[in-house]
């Protein structure tokens, strides 16, 4: 047991700080106010008059027979021992082996020093320890081991006789009492009292790492003095002391303990969470270390506080598992409380709780300005604009990709999200998450490997805010994209005939260009002369000298690229020449009313519709695309991120590493806590992280972990996006991988391209259509009924997501959940691009294009909602977690417990004058958020992280620069910008050149 001083000091400072935090009335002195409780631990005899001089206590010696000691203790009727959580399940191993090997015993010696209740006792928790180390089933041969609050240090006694390579006993740093453990070690650690099967087992396994090469020859030489070269080394050490700890600590070179031993130290409340702060750095972070803690309920009232020290160690990412239960004879009969609680020695195995993601963070590593829950790309981008801004950033997502919705996957771990999507899902339809076709089995590894799969395949406007953030940044410097080879509409064919205004099931579609500058719309054979005009007056009105100088191929060459860009966004911030709207008219209906362009010619400006977002944002996305045409020598107004969409949020994320952050995927924030005297969550794994901010996507501001209803009006919680019915962003999805394109650069020609002097076919792009060259990055869009608009988007070894064979592509279809069902959605692909003819899969222009069935190697379906990717990014816990030690309290115990909270609870009214709600009962955890604020608790800011219209790659930069803001405004709360320690931040501050 520890040191009377140990615990004296400590619990002084303890309840002195509670009396001058009003939690104690101070018209008592400190001393008196404990009196009752230490003289029930023995500790009375610490304030005695100081002018009394100590009597000098003579030292004494106990023998301790380790092979009586291996009888002693019956296990407790009603309790089943985990004996295979030992490391030697075999509870009558030790008695064997004491029976056939002769134990030698251990010569203890102690002071009998007044009212130190650990002097001259040998305690039952050290005589379990013992005979457990003894027996094998604590297993310490070859390992090294450090015993907490020692006393006389038996258990580490017995650890170095049986074989522990390196034993460090440690306790308060008392000279009296280390020397008294210093004399034990002197008496009972030298080499030759290591018992003979130890030293067997030392040598075997000496010979063994010889074999392996893995110590040198000269170690092997030495023959048994080698083996047993073990050492046992006396260290004061405070629990929670940094100084102590890293000085134990290099006793293994940094890498941690592979056995804690705890011998009844528990009853010292005040010093527990410093205890499980010390056993969390000191044990080694392998799922082979364990820490044992024998103890038994000395003070039957204070039972709940002994286990709560359980629920501290789980709060830092530790496992605790009561394995063993035995009655020893009373250590003080005469003592209150029922005996069944005083009686047992009770053993709790302590480990490190691993989880997919690995162990728990380090202490001093939980500590945060702001925990991020998922990975998507909002996400990603803040993490990197905090990181970059100097706060600490912790980023969580349960799966094993960045991404979130945008996450790229390869075939089999497509697989793999299918079939967990198809378990999750219990509609009437069926399960929307299919695989139609798979033939990747036919391929060797190599090229299979080669095809990477997008949930939600995207594109950047090449002037649009992301690409010009990420440049601006210097963001951009570690992702690639490419240049999107054609943007085409897909048109029924000539032939096609309307039924009740619909195409009939099956109708072919053929390609048709969409002019994109104004040489491009007045060579156009599909629009009037008229509406042309009309088309140039919208542009010139948002966008004029921007549109005119870097889009239009007879510009004069004197004119200045940077000037137009400068005067595009003066022309921006004053506001265009388009007149007044009217409320809630949508860009087509203004595109009417103020410029009677018909139907072809608003398909053409809002690509189908598909620009129309929010009133004023619908103009600002068509100026981002009239200024991204001609960007990077592009001839359409997009790029396509190389290696998939999940490019860009690992971008993100590797910058926000480099600037200190910490992603840590397979594991998720769980809950956010409230009322426990800090702002802090708690993560999947049971670990409690200190966090003053956390964002969370909006979706979970439902869930009673992360907010609540009432959650809203509360001054701690940042309410950044919101929910609303129908305000869930759905996609409908086909994936399809095939052999040969479905649009080649042959089609492009015929179709798309009118005029190879219009279109302006360079050197460079004649080479990358040869005969050898990958099929060609294609997007197009196609209503197969009105209001409703396929996105299709081919894939090819242009963007590396398929093989370099010339041939193969990946095709994804996409269409708005809400509007089209999966089950529709495969409907059209497979009648209208889907035919087993060979001969009419060659054909082009009227007959439509279409993909041979033969040429298909893996078709899917499946749905993409916003929420159900948020849910994904949850690592799923068992109810079981949240379940208390202090649960198996006794009745007894647990009534006092409430006594005494009650009486505590009355005395902080007094002294504060506040009526304080019912205090907390066992074991509670609230799921509340009514309640949260002041400064110990997280503020909480939700995100949206899927938006409906994939060609608004800006409103994931916008919803960014938005939470970040949030987040600097809620941790510079009383500090003022450029003054009194306050600090300006920059959304995405540039970063240093490369040296």
């Amino acid at each position: 047991m520890p040191s009377i001083v140990s615990q004296g000091i400590a619990y002084l400072v303890a309840r002195c700080k509670a009396i001058s935090e009003g939690v104690l009335g101070s018209e008592s002195s400190p001393l008196e106010v404990m009196a009752e409780e230490w003289d029930e631990q023995g500790l009375g005899s610490l304030f005695v008059d100081g002018g009394t001089p100590e009597p000098e206590y003579a030292i004494q010696c106990l023998t301790v027979d380790r092979q009586q000691l291996s009888h002693e203790g019956a296990t407790t009727v009603g309790f089943t021992p985990l004996v295979d959580r030992f490391d030697h399940p075999e509870k009558s191993a030790g008695r064997e082996r004491a029976t056939l090997l002769r134990l030698e015993p251990l010569r203890v010696y102690f002071r009998e020093k007044r009212h130190s209740l650990w002097g001259h006792k040998l305690w039952n928790a050290a005589r379990y320890l013992v005979k457990r180390i003894d027996s094998h089933m604590i297993d310490v041969r070859g390992k090294r081991v450090l015993e907490l609050g020692a006393g006389l240090g038996v258990p580490s006694l017995a650890a170095f006789r049986n074989g522990a390579r390196c034993v460090v006993v440690t306790d308060y740093n008392d000279k009296e009492l280390l020397d008294i453990i210093q004399m034990n070690v002197n008496a009972n650690c030298k080499p030759e009292m290591v018992d003979d099967d130890a030293v067997a087992f030392l040598l075997e396994r000496m010979e063994h790492l010889r074999a392996m090469q893995m110590i040198p020859k000269q170690a092997v030489e030495k023959g048994k003095d080698g083996a047993i070269n073990t050492q046992c080394i006396v260290q004061p050490l405070l629990w929670g002391n940094a100084e102590h700890i890293r000085e134990a600590l290099q006793r293994t070179g940094g890498a941690g303990f592979d056995v804690l031993l705890l011998s009844d130290i528990l009853f010292n409340h005040v010093c527990n969470d410093d205890l499980a702060d010390t056993v969390a750095q000191l044990l080694q972070r392998s799922q082979h270390a364990a820490a044992y803690c024998a103890f038994s309920h000395h003070r039957a009232h204070k039972q709940v506080e002994d286990l709560q020290f359980f629920d501290k160690c789980n709060s830092r990412g530790l496992a605790c598992e009561q394995i063993d239960e035995e009655d020893y004879p009373l250590m003080f009969p005469d003592d209150n409380g029922p005996v069944e609680i005083r009686q047992p020695v009770k053993v709790y195995k302590i480990t490190h709780r691993f989880d997919e993601a690995g162990p728990p963070l380090e202490i001093g590593q939980d500590q945060y300005d702001v925990a991020i829950q998922g990975a998507g790309v909002v996400e990603c981008i803040v993490a990197a604009a905090l990181a970059r801004s100097g706060f600490r950033v912790l980023q969580c997502d349960a799966q094993s990709e960045y991404g979130g919705p945008f996450k790229t996957l390869s075939v089999e771990r497509l697989r793999v999200y299918l079939e967990a999507q198809s378990a999750g899902e219990h509609s009437e339809g069926g399960s929307s998450a299919t695989i139609v076709m798979d033939h990747m089995y036919t391929l060797d590894d190599r090229r299979r490997n080669r095809f990477m799969l997008d949930l939600l395949p995207t594109q950047f406007l090449a002037g649009g805010e992301t690409i010009q953030q990420l440049v601006a940044s210097d963001m951009a410097r570690h992702v690639d994209f490419q240049r999107c080879g054609c943007f085409a509409f897909l048109v029924p064919c000539s032939n096609e005939k309307l039924v009740d205004g619909v195409f009939a099931d099956g109708v072919h579609f053929q390609l048709q260009s969409v002019p994109l500058t104004r040489s491009q719309v007045f060579a156009d054979g599909n629009v009037s002369p008229l509406q042309k005009c009309r088309i140039m007056k919208f542009v010139k009105d948002i966008a004029a000298p921007l549109a005119e100088s870097l889009h239009a191929r007879e510009a004069p060459l004197g004119d200045d690229p940077l000037c137009a860009i400068s005067a595009s966004s003066l022309n921006s911030r004053e506001g265009s020449s388009i007149p007044a709207r009217q409320p809630n008219e949508s860009l087509s209906e203004l595109l009417r009313r103020v410029y009677a362009v018909n139907d072809e010619a608003i398909d053409i400006i809002t690509f189908m519709r598909q620009l129309e977002t929010l009133p004023g944002r619908d103009v600002e996305l068509v100026r981002h695309v009239l200024t991204s045409i001609g960007r990077y020598g592009g001839k359409t107004p997009f790029l396509i991120p190389m290696y998939g969409a999940a490019e860009v949020p690992q971008n993100m994320c590797r910058i926000a590493a480099v600037w200190n952050s910490l992603s840590v995927l397979r594991r998720s924030v769980r809950r956010v806590l409230r009322d426990v005297g800090m702002p802090a969550v708690e993560m999947s794994n049971g670990q409690r992280v200190k966090t003053r901010t956390v964002i969370v996507p909006r979706v979970l501001s439902n869930q009673p972990a992360f907010g609540s209803k009432s959650a809203v009006d509360n001054k701690s919680i940042v309410t950044n996006s919101s929910v609303e019915n129908g305000n869930v962003a759905c996609f409908s999805r086909v994936i399809i991988v095939a052999a040969t394109p479905l649009v080649t650069w042959d089609i492009l020609r015929t179709s798309v391209f009118l005029d190879d002097e219009v279109v302006g076919l360079g050197e460079e792009e004649e080479d990358a259509c040869g005969a050898n060259a990958p099929p060609p990055l294609f997007i197009g869009l196609c209503r197969p009924r009105p209001g409703v608009v396929v996105h299709l988007q081919q894939q090819s070894a242009a963007s590396d997501q398929a093989p370099n064979d010339g041939s193969s592509v990946v095709l994804h279809f996409t269409a708005d959940g809400s509007l089209m069902s999966v089950q529709e959605l495969r409907h059209f692909v497979e009648s209208s691009f889907l035919t087993s003819d060979e001969v009419k899969a060659t054909k082009e222009g009227n007959e439509g294009i279409c993909l041979d069935r033969k040429a298909i190697l893996f078709f899917a379906t499946f749905s993409l909602r916003e929420d159900e990717e948020a849910l994904r990014g949850l690592v799923p816990v068992s109810e079981e977690n949240d379940l208390s030690e202090t649960r198996k309290a006794h009745p007894f115990a647990m009534t006092e417990f409430r006594l005494r909270e009650e009486k505590l609870q009355r005395q902080r009214e007094r002294n504060t004058g506040v009526k304080s709600n019912s205090g907390h009962g066992i074991a509670e955890v609230s799921e509340d958020f009514s309640g949260v604020g002041g400064d110990d608790n997280c503020a909480i800011v939700y995100v949206r992280t899927l938006f409906q219209n994939v060609f608004d790659d800006g409103a994931y930069m916008h919803e960014s620069q938005k939470a970040y803001e949030a987040v600097v405004k809620e941790l510079q709360k009383g500090k003022e910008c450029g003054g009194g320690g306050g600090q300006c931040h920059t959304f995405l501050e540039r970063l240093p050149p490369l040296s």
